[in-house]
């Protein structure tokens, strides 16, 4: 496959994630302009990865930035983020003109699944069936999120039969998730985490194995990501190929 075809699958797939997101929680919704898709969360209205724009190109961004502004505004969310994909100069022209600030730059990375390392190096002990707030909770704990600010109250309405969710326990409690959704043959990795005192023993990786094994027999030929700066190494130990870096321009109110 292409280069330009898994760049499109990981657009494809990156797209519906939020689409489900705006379904998941009371007052979550989605907003489509021309060429422009929006995802507000009210319940989290501090987190702009939650509070996310997609766009076709600059031209519709720039049209549609201040319905948006005013939709989130209204929605009392205050940040929000447009990402612009690697290579988009003229995006970031029009979002440095409008307040936002550029403060997140993930890589997107992708791959073939028959070119991931799929061999075992371990006995998982798995939580089946994994919960939406179980996989979201430890996600809390590998980012330091304080309970009364939980990443869980994002999902507590979501039911998506192409999201599956995965955990692995450590010492009885729940160590590493993922959510590994599913959409047109790409396995799209979202919230893949480790607690603080499981890090550095290849849970993750090992879960992400898991994954794509059964992703594969249900019939996905690639799986994609967008990966923070903590997770490259171990994505590109697994087979995962850098396609350059996301920017995340946010705007956020005092």
């Amino acid at each position: 496959m292409s280069d330009l075809a898994l760049r499109r699958r990981q657009a494809a797939s990156q797209r519906a994630f939020y689409k489900m997101l705006g379904s998941a929680t009371r007052d979550a919704r989605v907003l489509q302009f021309e060429g422009v898709q929006a995802t507000i969360v009210p319940v989290r209205p501090w987190f702009s990865v939650f509070n996310s724009v997609f766009y076709e190109d600059a031209r519709t961004l720039q049209a549609a930035l201040p319905a948006l502004a005013e939709a989130y505004e209204r929605a009392g969310v205050s940040a929000w983020t447009v990402w612009v994909p690697p290579g988009d100069r003229a995006a970031k022209g029009v979002l440095d003109a409008a307040g936002h600030v550029c403060d997140s730059t993930p890589l997107l990375m992708a791959a073939p699944i028959s070119a991931i390392d799929l061999d075992s190096r371990m006995e998982l002990d798995l939580l089946e069936p994994a919960t939406w707030a179980e996989v979201a909770r430890c996600n809390d704990r590998a980012h330091g999120v304080l309970e009364p600010w939980s990443m869980a109250a994002v999902f507590e309405r979501a039911e998506d039969p192409d999201s599956h969710l995965y955990a692995a326990r450590r010492k009885g409690g729940v160590a590493s998730a993922l959510i590994a959704r599913e959409h047109e043959g790409d396995c799209y990795f979202w919230f893949v985490a480790t607690s603080p005192e499981a890090q550095r023993l290849g849970l993750a990786s090992e879960l992400m194995r898991h994954a794509l094994c059964e992703a594969r027999e249900r019939g996905c030929d690639t799986t994609t990501l967008e990966s923070t700066n903590a997770g490259e190494l171990v994505y590109s130990r697994l087979g995962y190929a850098a396609f350059g870096r996301f920017e995340m321009w946010e705007r956020r109110s005092s």
